[in-house]
Order: structure tokens, then sequence, then C-alpha cells
């Protein structure tokens, strides 16, 4: 019976599994690192990459890849997006000035998932291949 229990739960598990039914189109990932003397507020969606390096300038948007986008859509399938909100930063330099404060924002339709605070440069594991994917997209973008 428990064999059975098993079989039938793992047959649903793969079935749910499936993102075809994901509308990559409403997905939009947000990072923001805000500071005294920096600002950068970045946003990326399967259509562009909108960046922002300065509080006063105008965004620069450039399209985003199919392979830019492709690799940011493979990194969100391996994270718990919805435990976002639950993530505890691995350290504190930004409370008192010695980081920029950063934070993450996933939107997927009308549902909104933000980290909390976390240093610019470290921030909690489960979203760091994430967040480095997101820097490396703007770092040629002037």
């Amino acid at each position: 019976m428990k064999l059975f229990i098993f079989i039938i739960s793992l047959i649903l598990n793969v079935n749910s599994c499936t993102d075809s039914n994901i509308n990559e189109d409403a997905i939009t990932v947000e990072y923001s690192a805000i500071s005294r003397g920096s600002y950068k507020h970045i946003s990326i969606n399967k259509k562009e990459v909108t960046f922002q390096k300065n509080r006063n300038s105008k965004a620069l948007i450039k399209p985003c890849s199919d392979k830019k986008w492709s690799t940011i859509y493979n990194i969100l399938k391996t994270i718990d997006i919805p435990d976002i909100p639950n993530l505890k930063a691995p350290s504190d330099k930004r409370m008192y000035d010695a980081a920029a404060i950063a934070k993450l924002k996933i939107t997927y339709q009308d549902s909104i998932y933000e980290s909390q605070s976390f240093d610019h440069g470290n921030p909690p594991q489960e979203i760091a291949e994430l967040v480095k994917e997101i820097l490396s997209i703007t770092e040629n973008i002037e």
C-alpha cells in the first residue's frame, strides 16, 4: 500500500511540475541597491532590461536577448519563489552604511514576492545565483 501511494504521489508531482502553463511574459525580476552615495535599479522581463544607475537619471532600456532571459528563467525555476520574503540576510553591513541596501522583487501576474533587505554583494544563498546573473546582464549597459 505504501508503495502504491508513493508511486501515485510521484506521478502527480511530476505532472504538476511542468512549466508549460507558466506565462513567461508575466514575469518581472527587479533588483535594487541603494545607499547614500549610490543607486542601482534593474528590471528584467522577457522583452527588455531596464537599468537606472542614478536616482535622477533616465532609465536605460535595452532588449533582453532570448539567451539572457532563458538563463534568468532557468535560475528562477530552481528557487522557491513564495519563500523569498522569508529569506534571511547572511550579513548586516547595510545597518551601519558599510554596504548598500539591496532587495530582490519578483512579480508574476498579480503576485509580488519581495525579499527582505540584504547587503549588496552578499545576498542570501538561495537567491545568490539569480542576483549574480542580474548584475552580470547590466555590466555592459552604458
